[in-house]
């Protein structure tokens, strides 16, 4: 019996411990049940509280977003305003003549319409007709105004518009002058006459400073434009004849397809047969100024032709006795015929024959031997000039490229003897 009673005991005290730990562990999953819960709604309040600040922060951005793009929109409203004020200032500017002009117009216009509605209506006319007669008049000056200033910029003619303005003008000036109230002297109907004036001319005025045919040129322009006229009207008075034909060549020839310089120098030749300012009489001088030298240098023309060929093929460099003559203006091609002859070549054979005449002679140098070469390039400009005879000291130095005075001399002897002795 014993047993059974412990047993049972037992059996209860294990249940209820067994109930025990189940309530605990109901408990326990309760507790956790709840903890998962309040951790669920910490997250979920999180959650939203972090979507919350996501949306504030959207919000402010697009209110700043806004608020600048606002402050753009301001500042380029601003900045068009302000161009389009600078705009303005500055045509305002450009039209500062314009502005003025219409300023002096209208100061101009309503006297003398308001006097032609006064003297018309003092002929009994209808008010309605003399208004009309008054616009008529002024208005028929500015249609003709306007027409010139739209003719003038498209480069048409416009003497038949100025011819009506002034006409319209004049006709109005005509009425004020003559029903101009009295006043001492007169002087109010000159006003009055000048009233009518005034609208169209200075409109003219203005017309003046924008639409002036020099105002397209430049100083250095206009002033080469006064160079060539007066150059073309001497070459008209010096040389008539050169001059129509130049103007004939031009007159027969296309408008513009020849130059003009081209065809004053086709009219040159035609007429003189030589080049621009050589004339037969210029040739005739130049032929009487190369035989007077050839005499001076005691050579025939032919000879200095050469010697001017051997100076302008050997350009001299000066040798030991002083500078060589100059290089002709002429050169080869011209022979005898062109270029004059320096002085200086001249007054070196005159200062030659002064010291022979005077018994001084050049200062004493050693004889060198002569060279070869240089003997036969004397050689050869023997044969040029057709015979030792026509060799002289100054083309033997330019021959052999310069050199003392004396050496030069005694290649020119050496030569000469050779050729006496080979006869």
């Amino acid at each position: 019996m014993t047993t059974f009673y412990e047993e049972r005991r037992l059996d209860r005290k294990t249940e209820r411990e067994e109930d025990r730990r189940d309530r605990l562990a109901e408990a326990e999953a309760a507790r956790k049940e709840r903890l998962a819960e309040a951790e669920a709604a910490r997250i979920r309040d999180e959650a939203r509280a972090e979507q919350r600040r996501k949306d504030e922060e959207a919000r402010q951005e697009e209110e700043r977003r806004l608020r600048a793009e606002r402050k753009r929109e301001k500042a380029k409203r601003k900045a068009e305003r302000k161009k389009v004020r600078a705009e303005r200032l500055a045509k305002l500017g450009t039209e500062g003549d314009t502005v003025g002009a219409l300023l002096v117009m209208a100061c101009g216009i309503v006297p003398a319409l308001y006097f032609q509605l006064r003297a018309l209506n003092g002929e009994s006319l209808p008010g309605l007709i003399s208004l009309c007669l008054a616009v008529m008049l002024e208005a028929g000056a500015w249609v003709a105004t306007v027409s010139g200033e739209r003719a003038k910029k498209e480069g048409r003619p416009v003497g038949r518009f100025r011819v009506v303005m002034w006409a319209c003008a004049s006709f109005a000036a005509v009425i004020n002058y003559s029903h101009a109230p009295e006043s001492s002297g007169g002087w109010l109907a000159w006003v009055l006459a000048a009233a009518s004036y005034a609208g169209v001319f200075f409109w003219e005025v203005r017309g003046w400073g924008r639409h002036g045919t020099k105002s397209t040129r430049t100083k250095a322009q206009r002033r080469e434009d006064r160079r060539r006229r007066r150059h073309d009207r001497k070459r008209r008075r010096r040389f008539p004849t050169v001059y129509s034909r130049y103007t004939d060549i031009l007159t027969a020839h296309p408008f513009g397809t020849i130059d003009t310089e081209e065809a004053w120098r086709t009219a040159w030749r035609d007429e003189h047969g030589a080049e621009l300012a050589t004339t037969a009489r210029v040739v005739a001088r130049r032929g009487h100024a190369d035989k007077a030298l050839a005499a001076a240098h005691g050579v025939g023309v032919e000879t200095l032709a050469v010697e001017q060929l051997l100076a302008d093929i050997f350009p001299p460099d000066g040798g030991d006795d002083g500078p060589a003559a100059r290089r002709s203006s002429g050169g080869p091609n011209g022979g005898p015929g062109k270029g004059g002859r320096t002085a200086k070549t001249l007054g070196r054979k005159g200062k030659q024959a002064i010291g022979r005449v005077s018994g001084r002679t050049a200062p004493k140098v050693p004889d060198k031997p002569l060279d070869a070469s240089h003997i036969a390039q004397v050689r050869a400009l023997a044969d040029l000039l057709g015979g030792a005879a026509h060799l002289s000291v100054k083309n033997v130095r330019q021959a052999i490229g310069g050199g003392n005075y004396r050496y030069a001399m005694r290649l020119r002897d050496h030569v000469k003897a050779e050729r006496k002795n080979a006869r």
